[in-house]
């Protein structure tokens, strides 16, 4: 779950640029985006800023190293960011769609869900296990989907 109310800021020694702000509006916007860098490099394009693929990988590479941004890969081994949650391990579960591959956070019941995976950290942890990170993602076809199975939705 994105932290409320706190805006995204860059890291120290990290350049401000107009891509880097756009991308840091674009989170802020979205709290629960949950992005490729190809959404990221259209964003950015729609919006008139002229950047190449290399610079958007390392603008969000920066931006996950500094724990700002989540990167989960996806089926079919496609990187995708989120904000950071303020969660256990700033982890979110999320769902991922097999027909259109578009990733949603898994938002009703929050409490409970993060219960579970504090659970399920307790446990690996009390097994001896160090250094956990969670991704937790659950598959199978998002509503659009199933709404139209001969048809693959855009995603937004």
């Amino acid at each position: 779950m994105p932290i409320a109310n706190a805006p995204l800021t860059l890291p120290a020694g990290m350049r401000s640029t107009r891509a880097s702000q756009a991308v840091l509006a674009l989170f802020a916007a979205r709290p629960d985006a949950v992005v490729s860098e190809a959404d990221v490099e259209r964003s950015l394009q729609a919006q008139g800023i002229a950047v190449n693929r290399v610079t958007v990988y390392r603008l969000l590479n920066k931006l996950h190293a500094a724990g700002l941004l989540q990167r989960s890969v996806d089926a079919d081994r496609i990187a995708r960011y989120m904000p950071s949650g303020a969660d256990a391990g700033g982890q979110a579960p999320r769902f991922e769609c097999d027909g259109c591959h578009q990733q949603f956070r898994l938002a009703g019941h929050q409490a409970r869900l993060q219960t579970a995976l504090r659970a399920l950290r307790q446990e690996l942890q009390a097994a001896g296990h160090e250094e956990l990170r969670l991704d937790l993602a659950v598959r199978g076809r998002c509503a659009g989907c199933v709404q139209t199975p001969d048809a693959m939705h855009a995603a937004s």
